[in-house]
Parts: structure tokens; C-alpha cells; sequence
């Protein structure tokens, strides 16, 4: 019997033992790609007039990140380094991509498919993968980049959020009866409910919205939550005179080579500015978004995925709502801007027992740092992404303490930006425009410009030598726009690199072999 004993514990300890050495299943992740929000449109990063309960009980239940920072102040440059790890002098996209130049490219163009991606590496990997919502990274016509569950829509800058084409994996449609933000989160729960649990999976939920541009937020919103807001004070939304930059370019286009649709961008803006119902509008997107994120999230717990799966949570870059008399994006002015309410980003994670809940960091993230993290985080140790700059905070996640250099750096074609916890230094390319500093402990609201200050002069000599360095690292001659490199797709104001480079400059759009393992 004592042998029997003996043997029968041997073999238990042996079957836990295989159990413990097992590889931990991984988890499903659900990106959540917000358009144009600041984080300080959001409840949790304390705005008080927007309601987002569930984004905001998402952040109790993960962690927050206060100063995350967008590389980029246009959509597909920022979208393409959150797949590549890349800055846009790397990947090559410095602007969004003009939808009107839709014809004028290969009909199989994909802007970063000669990069490793992150959907790929997943795919790679085992995981099912899914892209729902805006793609604005080349023709939208078929799934790119390791994505095998495709849907998403035909443009990229949003002129209605009620008429839109829609490619559905191999079916193209119209959708015209919802808000296309509820369509996308409906495709998104019908996947998650589609899980069957057997493969993990990573789900890029990339919603068209708050969106913040005209001419869907311009005035009136049709939008369910619009009457809960309209006729609201609006405390957080400045009330400023227009910005002088935009005004002289409205009274001088010629001299500032304003083309026509961005002369009608920016009278659009003068017409946002200081209007209650387009404030009450933006404040009604934001709301649709948030329902949006409580109804996925909900889906997750139905089906039991809550607990093993990883919840990112961010946006692809700000938009300005009256800040320094601004509206629409970074590139309105000229020179383009780097302030903080454009680049300051919205950061949450959320995984139960995995990261514990309601701790807010303030460690510097830039874009390029987050899907080196996701990578970390997963345990996948053979795939990195080659020449990025991108730094792993997965310890943070875990709860260790690590060693972090505080600092992040972002560009805008003409304008490259270095921010610290204390300052925020731009330089512009010669002659496009003069450097900017500001003291972001004396002056958080970026109010005045102190580079010409002699007490700063070791600080500007300082942070200009470090904004050198880095990029001499991390860009590519080919995409440096600084050393007479290319953009692909499209930039806001071509004859400016014309004039530095010759007539002959221009954006270039073509097919590379695509990166394989």
C-alpha cells in the first residue's frame, strides 16, 4: 500500500509540475483607437462637461497614463508608427492621406506593409486578427498588414457620419440608417461574440469619432445625445479670439499659397469658434464614442473574455476645440503647431488580475513606445521592430518600478518637437519658421513663447542638441523631409518643400516588396 501511496503522489506531482511548466495561454486584445480626442476631453483626464462613464470606469480599472504623446498631429502618420513602432521620418507618412488621391494609387497600396506590423506579428503568432473601423493607411479595398477580419470604410477624412461606403471583408455597401461610430461598434460585439475561446485574439476597434473636424461637428449635431448637451455653458472649451495666424491667412491666401480646401478648412474653423451648438456637437460625439466602449466592453464580460483579455485604450491625436484661437488640426497653422491639447493623448490599460486597477503614471509615452509594450507584455520575445525608437513599459503594467528617460519626441513636416516634464521645445526647418519654447511649469497653457529669453538660453541649447541627435537616429534619408526626402500620400502645403528642394519635389506613392517573416 505505501508503495502504491508513494507512486500514486509521484505521478500527481509529476501531472502538476507539467500543468506549472505549461506556457500561459495569451491573452485577447482589444486596441481601442479613438479619432482626434484629447485626452482632456474625457472625464477621467478631468474635463467637466463631457460625460464618459465607461471610458471613465475603464480607467479605475486599469491604469492611466496622464502624459502620453502623439507622434504626429495628422491621423495616418500617428496610425502607421502605432503599427510600426516608427517615427514619420522612418515610415514615411507625414500627413494624412488626401482620400481625393484615392484613384491616383496602386489599387493594392498599402502605406507600411514593407514594415513589421503589429497585426502581423500577432498573426504570426498564433492570434486571430481583426481591424473594425477607419484604416486611412492606403486603399481600403482589402485586409492589409496581417489583419484577416476586415471592416472598415472607404475614407479617411469623414465629410458625414450617416452616408458612408463600407467594405465588409469580401461585400461592399452602403451604410446610411446609423451613426457609422454605432456601426462600427456593432461589427465589433458581433466578433467578440464570435469567439469561440480556442485562439486568442487582437481586435483593432478603430472608431470615427469624436472626429472634431467640420463638417460633421460643425454646428447641430443628428446624434442621440446632442439635445443632452446643446444650450450647455461648456466651461472647458476656451473662449478666445480667432487664432492671427489663420485670420491673415484667410486675408492673404495667395501670399500664404492657400489651396482651396484648406481655405474652406479653415473659414469652417472661424465658424466652430465660440459656437454653442458646435460645442454641444463635439461633447455629443464624444458621449456616442464612450457608449460605444461600454457596449464592447459589456460584450467582453457576456462572454466571458473580460478576464483574459488585455484593454488598450488611446487616440490617435488630439484636435484642438478653441485653444490659442484654434480649431481642426496642427497643420492649420503655418508653420504647424506642436501644442499640448494635439499631442497629449489618452492612455488606458486594462487587464484584471493582471494590472492592478486605479493607478494613474506620469511617465513621458510616445506613440512608437506602445506596440514594442504590447509585444513585451505578451511574452514575445523574437519579433522587435527594427530601428525604432520605441521603449517597452510593460514592467509598469506588472507594478515594477523601472528606469525611465522622461522625455518624448514628436514632428509635424516642417516643425520637430522635444517635450520633458518641464518644457516643450519645437525647431522648424530653415527657413519655414523660428523655434518655440515653452516652460510647461510656469505656463502649462503654452501662452508664452520664452525661447528668445536669455535665462533659457542653456535649456535651448540643450534640448536643440537633443532634438538633433535623435532624429539623426531615427529617420530614413528617404522619408527625412529635412534632408530632402519624400512623404507618401500627401502633405498640407507641398510648395514649401518645392521651394527648398526644387519644382521638381514631390510626394512619392508606390508598392515596395512587402516585409515577411
Amino acid at each position: 500500500m505505501r508503495t502504491f501511496l508513494s507512486m500514486a503522489v509521484c505521478i500527481m506531482a509529476c501531472f502538476a509540475s507539467a500543468l506549472s511548466a505549461a506556457p500561459a495561454k495569451r491573452p485577447n486584445i482589444l486596441f481601442i483607437l479613438t479619432d482626434n480626442q484629447a485626452a482632456s476631453l474625457l472625464g477621467s483626464y478631468g474635463n467637466p462637461d463631457i460625460r464618459t462613464p465607461h471610458i471613465d470606469k475603464l480607467a479605475r480599472e486599469g491604469i492611466r497614463f496622464t502624459r502620453a504623446y502623439a507622434v504626429n498631429g495628422m491621423c495616418s502618420p500617428t496610425r502607421a508608427t502605432l503599427m510600426t513602432g516608427l517615427m514619420p521620418s522612418q515610415h514615411g507618412i507625414h500627413n494624412w492621406l488626401d482620400d481625393a488621391m484615392l484613384g491616383e494609387w496602386p489599387e493594392s497600396w498599402s502605406a507600411v506593409a514593407e514594415f513589421r506590423t503589429l497585426p502581423l506579428t500577432l498573426k504570426n503568432r498564433g492570434y486571430r486578427t481583426a481591424l473594425i473601423g477607419k484604416w486611412h493607411l492606403g486603399q481600403p479595398w482589402k485586409p492589409s498588414i496581417g489583419y484577416q477580419h476586415w471592416v472598415t470604410f472607404k475614407d479617411g477624412h469623414t465629410v458625414d457620419f450617416w452616408n458612408n461606403t463600407v467594405i465588409d471583408n469580401a461585400h461592399t455597401y452602403q451604410v446610411n440608417s446609423r451613426h457609422i461610430v454605432d456601426f462600427f461598434t456593432e461589427k465589433a460585439v458581433e466578433y467578440i461574440e464570435a469567439q469561440d475561446g480556442e485562439e486568442p485574439f487582437y481586435l483593432q476597434l478603430n472608431y470615427d469619432g469624436p472626429y472634431v473636424n467640420p463638417p460633421t461637428n460643425l454646428g447641430p449635431a443628428r446624434n442621440r445625445f446632442y439635445r443632452e448637451y446643446a444650450g450647455q455653458e461648456f466651461k472647458s472649451f476656451p473662449r478666445v479670439a480667432f487664432s492671427r495666424n489663420l485670420t491673415d491667412q484667410l486675408l492673404n491666401p495667395d501670399r500664404y499659397g492657400l489651396q482651396p480646401f484648406l481655405f474652406q478648412k479653415l473659414r469652417e474653423a472661424l465658424e466652430m469658434h465660440n459656437d454653442p451648438a458646435t460645442m454641444a456637437n463635439v461633447a455629443s460625439q464624444n458621449a456616442l464614442v464612450d457608449d460605444g466602449v461600454g457596449k464592447v466592453l459589456a460584450a467582453l464580460k457576456r462572454k466571458g473574455l473580460a478576464q483574459n483579455t488585455l484593454v488598450v485604450f488611446s487616440s490617435d491625436q488630439g484636435n484642438f476645440y478653441g485653444q490659442h484661437g484654434l480649431w481642426e488640426h496642427t497643420v492649420v497653422t503655418t508653420p504647424s503647431n506642436l501644442y499640448e491639447t494635439a499631442m497629449n493623448i489618452p492612455l488606458i490599460l486594462r487587464h484584471p488580475g493582471r494590472i492592478e486597477p486605479g493607478r494613474v503614471h506620469d511617465e513621458l509615452i510616445g506613440q512608437y513606445d506602445i506596440p514594442v509594450t504590447i509585444l513585451d507584455y505578451l511574452g514575445i520575445n523574437d519579433a522587435t521592430f527594427p530601428s525604432s525608437p520605441g521603449r517597452s513599459f510593460a514592467a509598469l503594467l506588472r507594478g515594477v518600478v523601472i528606469e525611465w528617460v522622461d522625455k518624448v519626441f514628436f514632428e509635424q513636416e516642417e516643425t520637430r518637437g522635444i517635450r520633458t516634464p518641464r518644457f516643450s521645445y519645437w525647431k522648424r526647418l530653415k527657413t519655414t519658421g523660428e523655434p518655440e519654447l515653452y516652460d510647461m511649469d510656469k505656463d502649462p497653457g503654452q501662452n508664452t513663447d520664452v525661447y528668445n529669453h536669455p535665462d533659457y538660453a542653456d535649456e535651448v541649447a540643450m534640448l536643440d542638441q537633443e532634438l538633433e541627435v535623435f532624429f539623426h537616429e531615427y529617420s530614413d534619408e528617404q522619408y527625412d523631409l529635412w534632408r530632402g526626402g519624400v512623404a507618401k500620400g500627401s502633405v498640407i502645403r507641398p510648395e514649401m518643400f518645392r521651394r527648398l528642394y526644387g519644382e521638381g519635389w514631390k510626394t512619392k506613392t508606390q508598392i515596395k516588396p512587402a516585409f515577411r517573416e
